[in-house]
């Protein structure tokens, strides 16, 4: 094969792999990511090393609603950076993100079910919760004995518990997450097989 042949074909191929790989950085960062469940908070819903598929669209049109499964940072990337303005700061955000150039404080990404939004006041009586002091049925969840509230979520932000109350550390110890601190919604369990679906609630 002639040497300007040769050269050809690996300019080509070098061209095609940064295609992919910026495809995969955008494909990562604004619409579709994967994530390792680390512990048992979330369970039976979640199992530990179960692999979720994250959808981060959804939330482009409409906010988190209770009953979600989210995956977030707590604490927040950059706290100071919540209510900002710029409207670039959360596109590069995110690309930053996925190629591992943000997070500074190294929070680690938390996955937890929405329990109750912005504006709402909620209570857990007997580990029973309550919405705006109407009981709310959670079939999904490990039932406990546990008190909190009530307490009514800040505007911009949610209440967001495990599905294993008893065993789960969340909004209780730690309070309520901004709504920009979302990473997306888990919408599929794809890996091992014989938990392949959507995740219960």
């Amino acid at each position: 094969m002639p040497r300007r042949s040769v050269k050809r074909s690996l300019l080509e191929l070098l061209i095609i792999v940064v295609i992919a790989a910026v495809l995969a950085v955008f494909i990562q960062s604004f619409a579709l990511k994967t994530f390792i469940i680390p512990s048992s908070s979330m369970s039976p819903t979640l199992q530990i090393g179960d692999r979720v598929m994250v959808d981060r669209v959804t939330y482009y049109f409409r906010k988190p609603r209770r009953g979600d499964i989210i995956v977030f940072r707590y604490p927040p990337t950059e706290p100071e950076a919540m209510n900002t303005s710029n409207p670039w700061y959360w596109f590069f955000e995110r690309i930053g993100e996925t190629i591992h150039l943000a997070n500074k404080t190294n929070s680690p990404p938390y996955v937890k079910r929405v329990v109750a939004t912005e504006g709402e006041t909620v209570e857990l009586r007997k580990g029973v919760l309550y919405i705006d002091g109407k009981k709310v049925e959670e079939g999904y969840a490990v039932k406990d004995t546990d008190d909190y509230g009530p307490m009514k979520v800040p505007e911009g932000r949610l209440l967001c518990l495990g599905d294993n109350r008893a065993n789960s550390r969340d909004g209780r110890f730690w309070g309520t997450v901004p709504i920009r601190s979302v990473i997306g919604r888990v919408f599929l369990i794809w890996w091992p097989p014989s938990h392949f679906g959507k995740p219960g609630g």
